[in-house]
């Protein structure tokens, strides 16, 4: 006798065990699964849409990545000026009459920059701010360096082809 199993939601199709009937079961192939020449369309128009959704999103992805680049260097440069004139000020705070000594160390401190487009300026003052010659200074003076640079963009995208970018740092002589 055969035992025939109902379809129901918990069995969509007949089940029967290869013991049961003799024989092993083999279940119908389904028509829904099987490629049609619609679903192939389909699939090659996923993939032409996927091709112009990243021809779309390649040039804004550029973009970004290039705005991040210019981002950084700027900043390395900003940094790099920062520490130039920290370090120009520092030494002319021990020898303030030697402003070759000066403006060389801090063309030192920025050799990973453009040194053309690097300009250092040295002046003393005296406690109430005024100008004085540096070889003539005393206690209570100040020493203040004066770094200026123009980086220039690699892609000038919404802020020119240049940034002017500047650092005064001054310190008291003890």
């Amino acid at each position: 006798m055969e035992r025939v199993v109902r379809p129901t939601s918990e069995h969509p199709r007949p089940i029967a065990s290869p013991s049961e009937t003799g024989t092993a079961v083999v279940e119908p192939e389904d028509p829904a699964r099987r490629p049609t020449g619609t679903s192939r369309r389909l699939r090659r128009r996923g993939r032409g849409q996927s091709l112009v959704e990243f021809a779309v999103v390649l040039p804004v992805f550029l973009l970004i990545l290039a705005g991040l680049l210019d981002f950084g260097l700027g900043l390395y440069s900003q940094m790099t000026i920062i520490n130039a004139a920290r370090e120009g000020a520092r030494l002319g705070v021990v020898d303030p009459s030697n402003v070759a000594g000066i403006n060389s160390r801090v063309q030192a401190m920025a050799a990973g920059l453009d040194l053309s487009q690097l300009t250092v300026s040295t002046t003393c003052l005296d406690p109430g701010n005024a100008v004085k010659a540096c070889s003539s200074t005393a206690t209570g003076d100040s020493v203040k360096v004066k770094v200026d640079y123009t980086y220039r963009m690699i892609w000038p995208l919404a802020f020119g082809t240049q940034l002017n970018l500047s650092s005064t740092v001054q310190m008291r002589i003890e």
